[in-house]
């Protein structure tokens, strides 16, 4: 019988034959190269998804109730875009009263501190 490791010694001692060139390959042409079958099957479950995605959407959109009662931060939103409403309109206002200097112009010696 012959030893185990002579036989894997003389395996890997062995000197292995060079290996034959590989052919010469055609480059590939760009315009021959095509998504094929998988691409296909790819795009039109991506499509499907899709579709389904937006109806499931379009459903869920549809048991919502428009006249839902406030909620605890809809009270405050409503108070702060009226208080954004209202710097808007006091600077327009001041825009269209210029710099004249007048008491009621702030950063003129007459002026009123601002409220929070």
């Amino acid at each position: 019988m012959v030893d185990v490791t002579t036989f894997l010694a003389a395996l890997l001692l062995e000197e292995s034959p060079l290996p034959s060139p590989l052919p010469e390959e055609p480059p590939i042409d760009p315009s021959l190269v095509t998504p094929g079958l998988l691409g296909l099957i790819s795009f039109l479950f991506l499509v499907v998804a899709i579709v389904l995605l937006y109806r499931s959407m379009r459903k869920q959109m549809a048991k919502v109730d428009p006249n839902l009662p406030e909620g605890p931060g809809d009270a405050e939103r409503a108070a702060d875009a009226h208080l954004t409403e209202e710097a808007e309109e006091r600077g327009e206002q001041e825009d269209g009263t210029g710099t004249s200097g007048g008491p009621g112009t702030p950063g003129s010696p007459g002026a009123e501190p601002p409220t929070r």
